[in-house]
């Protein structure tokens, strides 16, 4: 208790602290805050800096710094001053089957080229085949002489449906996956933390290589847009940060009172399960609230509705919030490991991994769209799709997903937010609980009848 009660007014002191400089320095103004930090402005970031003519000024730094980074090339290419001109950055480059390479890097090598293709993932899942016909294309056009960066978030590697793990092994050294921060978690779908892409991870992280670009680097504005693009990435997906004030603060007393560090350590080594204990609370927080509500929004309609959650923890991609009928007739072939999810359409909560962190919401398919083998009920599907982009906007489709919104970045996190959950949880709701009943409750109200109408044209 000593601890708690001796530490509080430090930390209360060095919060004054930090707003104090932030109002004569602005050291928490982020400029990736403000900027389109979806797939595509992301990868402009990126691509704008690995291209030598650039607005940045500094030539070919970035582009080196990453190559050389990257030990899994197998034929490195030289980055010649004579070859600088002719080095080529596109965006969005169109290729076979109307794919698009993010970011593809067409690099002169005497005679011949390397190509350095980035595929960023920071929210998207996989299409079917998509990798894999990255893969081919790439070494149609370029031999061995390329690599296929996987930008991912907590370096999990590509769908099954993208590209079957085992044919992967056949692309090693011209494969990799890169995190966006050294630290993010990977894990398989059963909480192991080796996998098959064990072999194909980098251990530099983008994270890294901004904050390895600004070393390298002399303009002042620069290296702030870099240092902010760097912090961008160690903090997605909720991996919060104590400021220096505070860090400085925390050291300086168990420094000042080494007696106490035994009882930081219990609280360190307390905290997963704290966390999980605090955050598997606000999601049957939140299950109780929005069954209650969406009951009450669809009236006498919606007397058959189960609601349940499920949390996996640490886990990536292992929490939910489901809403679905009994009545809903489960898809064939369905490959579901989801309990209570029972293999029918839901409308689905889902965490993105790592932990609680990067919620997303929608309408969920049990099996990949590739994986429908009937032609009803791949009419089904594509019935749903359509209805479902009928009735909701601002959303977009993927391989799993006939319908999928994103959660506010804000609202996203719930490691950056442990203690506004608590409080919300102590007082019976707050903000956070109003923004994830008031959009569940939204999507699952207009959803539901669209589904309805679905089973019932193609029920037997």
């Amino acid at each position: 208790m000593r601890f708690f009660v001796e530490l509080s007014p430090r930390l209360d002191t060095a919060k004054v602290l930090e707003r104090d400089l932030d109002r004569h320095l602005a050291r928490r103004f982020n400029v990736s805050d403000y900027l389109n930090t979806s797939e595509a402005g992301l990868s402009r970031i990126i691509a704008d800096l690995l291209n030598p003519a650039g607005p940045h000024g500094q030539g070919t730094i970035f582009l080196a710094t990453l190559l050389e980074g990257l030990a899994e090339i197998r034929h490195r290419p030289k980055l010649g001053t004579a070859f600088t001109k002719r080095i080529g950055v596109v965006t969005e480059r169109t290729i076979t089957n109307n794919r698009r390479l993010d970011i593809s890097v067409e690099i002169p090598d005497g005679d011949r080229a390397f190509c350095l293709a980035i595929e960023n993932k920071p929210y998207a899942d996989d299409q079917p085949n998509q990798v894999k016909d990255y893969l081919g294309y790439l070494e149609q056009e370029y031999s061995n002489r390329f690599l296929l960066l996987y930008l991912s978030p907590t370096s999990d590697g590509p769908d099954e449906s993208s590209i079957p793990q085992d044919e992967l092994q056949r692309w090693h050294e011209r494969f990799a996956i890169m995190a966006y921060r050294a630290d993010a978690a990977s894990v398989d779908s059963e909480g192991s933390s080796g996998d098959v892409f064990d072999d194909f991870r980098v251990e530099l992280s983008l994270a890294n290589w901004f904050a390895a670009c600004r070393q390298r680097c002399d303009p002042e504005r620069l290296r702030y847009f870099l240092r902010d693009a760097e912090t961008y990435c160690r903090n997605f997906g909720g991996h919060s940060m104590p400021t220096d004030s505070e860090t400085r603060a925390m050291q300086d007393y168990l420094f000042s009172n080494p007696n106490q560090l035994p009882t930081a350590q219990a609280v360190y080594d307390a905290w997963p399960a704290i966390k999980a204990r605090l955050c598997e609370r606000f999601l049957e927080h939140l299950r109780t609230m929005i069954h209650k509500r969406v009951e009450e929004e669809l009236g006498g309609s919606g007397s058959d509705l189960q609601t349940e959650t499920k949390y996996g923890g640490e886990k990536g991609w292992a929490n939910f919030l489901w809403i679905y009928r009994g009545s809903w007739r489960p898809w064939e072939n369905r490959r579901t490991t989801h309990p209570p999810y029972e293999g029918c359409t839901a409308v689905v909560m889902q965490s993105a991994g790592p932990g609680p962190n990067g919620w997303r919401w929608g309408v969920l398919h049990p099996l990949a769209k590739s994986s429908i083998a009937t032609r009803a009920e791949k009419e089904r599907r594509e019935r749903l799709e359509e209805n479902l982009r009928t009735g909701l906007v601002a959303g977009r489709s993927d391989s799993w997903w006939p319908y999928l919104g994103r959660v506010s970045d804000e609202k996203a996190s719930w490691n950056a937010l442990l203690p506004d959950l608590y409080r919300e949880l102590e007082n019976g709701g707050g903000p956070i609980t109003d923004y994830y009943v008031d959009g569940m409750t939204d999507l699952a109200t207009t959803a539901i009848p669209i589904i309805d109408e679905v089973e019932r044209a193609f029920g037997k």
